[in-house]
Formats: C-alpha cells, sequence, structure tokens
C-alpha cells in the first residue's frame, strides 16, 4: 500500500500502532516525547480521529522514522499475544492490632494518589 492511501485507512493504522506501542513497551508519553509529537495528536492518531491528511502524513512519518519501519511493515504487523493469566496473591499475616505509624500512612496515601493520576493519564 503506498503511503497517501494511508489516510483513508485511518482506523486500520491506529490499531497496528496500538499494537506496536503496547507490544515495544511504550507508555503513550514515552512514545509520544521520543516520535516527537504531542501526546494529544498520539492519541488522536491511535483513535483514527485526525481529519487533516496533512497533519496525519507529518506525524505518521515521523512515527515510521521512529519505529525504523515501512509502511508495509506496519500494516503487516502482528500482535504479540498477551499473557492474560495472572496471580494475584494477598498476605493477611499482619497482627490484628498493628496500626501504620503517621509517616507510613503519609507514604501509602501518597502511593494511592500516584496510582490514582496513572489511572486517568494511562
Amino acid at each position: 500500500m503506498k503511503f497517501d492511501e494511508l489516510f483513508e485507512q485511518r482506523s486500520l493504522v491506529a490499531l497496528k500502532l496500538n499494537e506496536c506501542i503496547r507490544d515495544m513497551g511504550y507508555t503513550k508519553v514515552s512514545f509520544a516525547g521520543k516520535a516527537e509529537i504531542s501526546r494529544p495528536t498520539l492519541d488522536k492518531l491511535l483513535k483514527g480521529s485526525i481529519d487533516n491528511k496533512s497533519s496525519f502524513d507529518r506525524h505518521l512519518q515521523k512515527i515510521l522514522k521512529m519505529l525504523n519501519m515501512t509502511v508495509d511493515d506496519l500494516l503487516l504487523y502482528h500482535s504479540t499475544p498477551v499473557n492474560t493469566n495472572t496471580a494475584t496473591v494477598f498476605s493477611q499475616n499482619a497482627p490484628l492490632d498493628h496500626e501504620m505509624s503517621d509517616t507510613a500512612k503519609k507514604q501509602y496515601n501518597l502511593l494511592l494518589d500516584i496510582i490514582d493520576l496513572c489511572a486517568i493519564y494511562y
């Protein structure tokens, strides 16, 4: 497929880009930084919602260059299967009368805030 035809296949490009980013272990922020595009622009590309062909072409060229891929490499990209078998282990061995110190409570609440922020932005 020619590069000029990709704009009409925005949804396919978005699907393949999402797979590449996930498989290569990038976050959206790190990928956008490495490709030298803004995060909102990357989000539009990943949703297939860019409606300006010149903007789409310019940003996709940056991404393909950063990934060292051709148009055909991107379109023929096959995602690696995601391992959905995960085991979670919980520990309930704290003494019943145990109470966290004030410092530990502050640190724990700070960690929870960071996790909440990550959930919002990622």
